[in-house]
């Protein structure tokens, strides 16, 4: 009687992944102080400003550093300016602007935060978080305990 043999488990190739990552990794893109851009952008990660952009930006984040400068219509979730930004701005999330940033235009915003020394000129509007539920401050009478 003959036997047969066990076959040994195929080896998996390199290029195959063993664990598909669960945590999406966001990509940074860096416009340095020598660079100035004028356009459109659109990032899925973080897009950190040293030098001059002007046109449009959609990413989820920004961030202007303090000799970035910024002259566009910004849509992202959150945003810190240490720089001068002018424009409109839908940021649905967090604002913040540092001691020596500087914000002129149409701002939309989820939360705000300004340091002492930061600007903030122009109309403003602060979004409503429509699917946060609200507690009632106090119980009412009718219901048990």
């Amino acid at each position: 009687m003959r036997r047969k043999k066990k076959e040994k488990p195929k080896e998996q190739s390199g290029k195959e992944k063993l664990f598909k990552n669960p945590i999406k990794s966001m990509e940074t893109t860096l416009i340095s102080a020598s660079c100035s851009l004028e356009g459109s952008i659109e990032a899925e990660g973080t897009l950190i400003v040293e030098g001059s952009v002007r046109g449009t930006i959609k990413c989820t984040s920004l961030e202007i550093l303090e000799n970035g400068r910024v002259e566009a219509r910004v849509e992202g979730e959150n945003v810190t300016v240490a720089g001068d930004f002018e424009g409109e701005m839908i940021c649905s999330r967090r604002l913040g602007i540092l001691s020596t940033g500087k914000v002129l235009g149409d701002i939309s915003y989820g939360t705000l935060s300004i340091e002492s020394g930061g600007l903030l000129n122009g109309t403003l509007s602060r979004f409503k978080a429509e699917d946060t539920a609200i507690l009632p401050f106090y119980k009412e009478d009718n219901q048990p305990q």
